[in-house]
């Protein structure tokens, strides 16, 4: 029988594609990765890894032994899930990833609540982009994670993955003053001349920006760039131009600047966990937490 351990790191190699990256996930040296994939070959009776320039890609054996390890951790966590079901106490840890806009409105009052209703639930809140916490969700790095996707660009979620839509966040045009009365006059074509704000090309929000314009009937002239939204609103706040950006990341310094939402425009809001966790007590608390922050009643108030 296969050792689990060495399948999960020919998993994560998988992945991350080097020794070295694989080493730094799971704290050991690069040669006792090597060691121990060796090893798992000599199991398997074949070749399970080819090496092209830097970086190590599977056989044909290699991705068959890959994807059954999915199944099989997806098996065992089930099992645990279950086993955990039977317990009358919600215990143990539960790490919940989020991003920055959505740390203060769902998931530190979450965690705050899941804390004061489960005295024995250890809850860890982090950091992380949706880019990042839904391949740390399918890792079992994290156990579930506050994501999004804007309601024009389709996202495919990785096998053994499910995300529960929880609401809806509208997508707002910022504008200085002397142009946001034209806006609610006009609507977009009001700023076809503007300069346009917006973060660096190929992060998730600059499409909500071209993809507005676009069905307006003009390309925006983009002159400024911002890694945050709080630094497009203080841009817009001193007359550089006009962004695009999700509602609830406008705080209530830069309300005011908001001209019109964005017709057909919303960043849906959801939990992403995995599948096979769903019977875990602790999993299904933080869900139902979530789904009761998310309601309209909460959101309004």
């Amino acid at each position: 029988m296969y050792d689990i351990r060495r399948l999960i790191l020919l998993r994560d190699l998988a992945e991350r594609t080097t020794m070295t990256a694989v080493s730094e996930l799971h704290g050991i040296t690069t040669s006792a990765v090597s060691q121990q994939l060796r090893i798992l070959e000599d199991e398997v009776g074949t070749v399970l890894t080819r090496r092209e320039g830097r970086v190590l890609r599977l056989t044909p054996a290699g991705r068959v032994l890959v994807d059954h390890t999915s199944r099989i951790i997806a098996a065992l966590e089930e099992a645990e899930s279950a086993v955990a079901a039977t317990a009358e106490k919600v215990t143990g840890v539960l790490t919940l990833a989020t991003f920055r806009t959505a740390q203060s409105r769902l998931a530190l009052p979450a965690a705050a609540q899941l804390r004061a209703e489960y005295p024995n639930l250890r809850v860890r809140v982090v950091d992380l982009m949706p880019v990042d916490s839904v391949p740390a969700v399918r890792l079992q790095e994290v156990d579930l994670a506050i994501t999004y996707a804007y309601s024009f660009r389709a996202r495919d979620l990785p096998l053994g993955l499910s995300s529960e839509f929880l609401f809806g966040d509208p997508l707002v045009l910022l504008a200085p003053d002397g142009v946001r009365e034209r806006v609610r006059q006009h609507g977009l074509a009001a700023v076809r001349d503007a300069d346009w704000i917006a973060a660096r090309d190929g992060a998730p929000s600059i499409v909500s920006v071209l993809y507005a314009c676009r069905e307006a009937g003009f390309a925006p002239r983009i002159e400024h760039r911002s890694g945050s939204f709080a630094g497009m609103a203080e841009m817009v706040e001193y007359g550089l131009g006009v962004t695009i950006v999700p509602e609830m990341s406008v705080d209530d310094e830069h309300r005011h600047l908001i001209a019109c939402t964005v017709a057909n425009g919303t960043r849906q809001i959801g939990v992403t966990y995995r599948q096979a966790s769903l019977e875990r007590p602790a999993v299904a608390a933080a869900i139902r937490a979530l789904r009761t922050l998310a309601s309209p009643q909460r959101l309004a108030s």
